[in-house]
């Protein structure tokens, strides 16, 4: 009898490992498939199943070539070390709408959360104020190491304050200061959008866009694509120049396509 249970009991082993190799087995096989699917389908190629967010490395690698060259560098590199790129907004009132904006549309781009968008927002500094500041502090959300900086100059709390050549010599400085600060961070200007009620400051942001370029400073320009003359009311708040939801969509539609993100 003792014999006859210990052959059971081995019977019993032999099975189990039987049984367990087949499931694995299997397991392993539908991986395999669903890997091989994925390839055939171009979601990623052989050697290259990772991804950021449900998006594929490959993916995101394509993406990260669009983008303008001066970020193109500290995308790949936190692509391979698993890392995020730091975007930072610097402005008044309208950053902290548009902020929002970017960051689902870089999140649709890339994944979630591959670009981070934090935002100091100035309130009512003048850019003479932000000039006096040290360059570390407005990045102090980000831990001092700021990948991306788009700056919107302080035209609008400028105004009767600083005069337009101050404001056009504090952009050019803090573009300066950062490069210096942050050599490895990417620097654009996006400039204030028109306003419906002052033309004299529509003056003075057109003077502020040829210098930008005189200076030779990225600026991701959608101004182009604002409305002209009793239009423009449209695109604002009562105020005359803070964005309403129309105007964001036009700087949004701009900013993706110069940052070469998916429509």
């Amino acid at each position: 009898m003792k014999k006859f249970w210990l052959v059971l009991v081995f019977v019993f082993c032999i099975a189990a490992v039987v049984g367990g190799n087949i499931y694995w087995n299997h397991k392993l096989n539908r991986i395999a498939k669903a890997n091989s699917a994925l390839i055939r389908a171009g979601y990623v190629s052989a050697g290259d199943t990772s991804a950021v967010n449900g998006i594929s490395a490959k993916k995101v690698r394509a993406q990260i070539v669009k983008l303008p060259q001066s970020m193109q560098k500290v995308a790949l590199k936190a692509l391979d070390n698993n890392g995020q790129v730091q975007v930072v907004m610097i402005g008044s009132e309208n950053v902290q709408a548009l902020s929002l904006l970017l960051q689902h549309q870089l999140d649709g781009t890339f994944g979630d959360l591959f670009f981070k968008v934090t935002v100091d927002d100035l309130s009512k500094s003048t850019s003479l104020q932000l000039n006096q500041g040290k360059v570390e502090d407005l990045f102090q959300s980000v831990n001092g190491s700021p990948d991306v900086v788009i700056y919107t100059p302080l035209l609008y709390n400028d105004d009767g304050k600083v005069s337009t050549d101050d404001t056009n010599t504090v952009t050019a400085l803090l573009e300066e200061k950062i490069k210096l600060k942050y050599p490895q961070a990417a620097f654009f200007v996006s400039l204030p959008d028109y306003s419906s009620t002052a033309q004299y400051m529509n003056d003075r942001i057109d003077q502020l866009s040829t210098f930008i370029k005189s200076q030779h400073i990225a600026n991701l320009d959608y101004l182009p694509n604002w409305p002209t003359g009793s239009k423009q009311a449209s695109v604002v708040a009562a105020d005359g120049h803070t964005m309403n939801k129309a105007g964001q969509q036009i700087w949004l539609k701009a900013i993706s396509h110069d940052l070469g993100l998916s429509k």
